[in-house]
């Protein structure tokens, strides 16, 4: 059977390639000219040294026959310029049985260790720095759970038996602590996202930041785009309500020449001065284009494959296959 693919690459190789590079001459006279009327050009400069608090998180876990074994470690990193004041971690393992929808609760159980970790460290740091999209971290808001018991400091969904309910607990309180972390930090909070698939910019069939890498290299940034955070009111008595009425804003900036584009999103409307000192702030700690502090944090949760192989004999997991072309999930 491999055989036969390899065989559909290589009569296709031309033509996949051809659509993974992205050739600026293919592209419409209008379309560059559209990406270059929103693009700003802003070479950023700093020598202020801010304080930055950047979150992030690593997970390991392994699918067995018995359930979902899970270790899971979040940290917030305090710096000062590119120096490395203090860090906060959390770290929780545990197993899922049987594990119905059991990854789908790891990534929810890790979204709320790190904001439980922004909000507690929030007030040490001018900007808080998170990796990703705000959108993506927030997920679907449905109506709340009446019996659901929220305490800051605390991950009380994992107390939920029943599997399903666990899961609506978990999101439930992400999105509080999420609500929490808006009302105390709301624009000192960042969402940045180094890979962005979004096209509500420039609506092509390419991503905006390949266009905007495609047509552009200097540093600077791109049209705002704004909407609400919610679709739906969200009633008086929900813990979320902080979070009804909030504006979300993204651009797209580059913060040196010929880097890459990243995505920002930030709660309301941006004046041409806060994204400037933003991207002041963010050049005077970034290496190739990117905060320093995110990568730092990023590396230091991140489970490698060493860490894998460690757990994995830690825990006991590793067993021989009577076969080496004997299914893995048998084990």
């Amino acid at each position: 059977m491999i055989e036969l693919v390899y065989q559909e690459l290589i009569t296709k190789r031309s033509e996949l390639v051809s659509k993974l590079n992205i050739v600026q001459g293919d592209l419409d006279k209008k379309l560059e000219s559209l990406v270059k009327n929103n693009w700003e050009e802003f070479t950023p400069s700093s020598t202020i040294k801010k304080r930055i608090v950047a979150v992030d998180g690593g997970e390991f876990v392994k699918e067995l026959r018995t359930g979902i074994v899970f270790v899971l470690n979040a940290e917030a990193l305090i710096t000062e310029g590119v120096q490395i004041l203090d860090t906060d971690q959390e770290v929780k393992a545990g197993v899922f049985r049987p594990g119905n929808r059991a990854k789908e609760r790891v990534g929810e159980l890790m979204a709320i260790m790190e904001l439980k970790l922004a909000l507690q460290n929030g007030s040490r740091g001018d900007w808080i720095l998170m990796d990703g999209s705000l959108k993506k971290k927030l997920g679907e808001v449905r109506a709340q759970d009446s019996n659901f018991d929220f305490r800051e400091g605390e991950i009380t969904s994992l107390s939920q038996e029943d599997e399903d309910i666990m899961l609506l607990h978990m999101i439930y309180e992400k999105q509080v602590y999420l609500s929490e972390l808006l009302k105390r930090y709301g624009s000192r909070t960042v969402w940045i996202s180094k890979v962005s698939r979004t096209r509500d910019l420039f609506h092509h069939e390419l991503s905006d930041i390949t266009l905007l890498e495609t047509f552009t290299s200097s540093p600077g940034f791109s049209t705002v785009r704004c909407r609400p955070l919610l679709r739906e009111e969200i009633q008086e008595s929900d813990l979320r309500r902080p979070l009804d009425g909030i504006e979300m804003c993204s651009f797209y900036a580059r913060l040196d020449y010929n880097e890459n584009v990243l995505r920002i999103d930030v709660i309301g409307r941006p004046t041409t001065e806060f994204i400037k000192g933003l991207l002041n702030d963010l050049y005077s700690v970034s290496v190739k284009g990117y905060p320093y502090p995110l990568v730092r944090v990023h590396y230091d949760v991140k489970v490698s494959g060493n860490d894998r192989r460690r757990i994995i004999e830690m825990l006991n997991l590793r067993k021989r296959r009577s076969v080496g072309w004997w299914p893995g999930q048998f084990y």
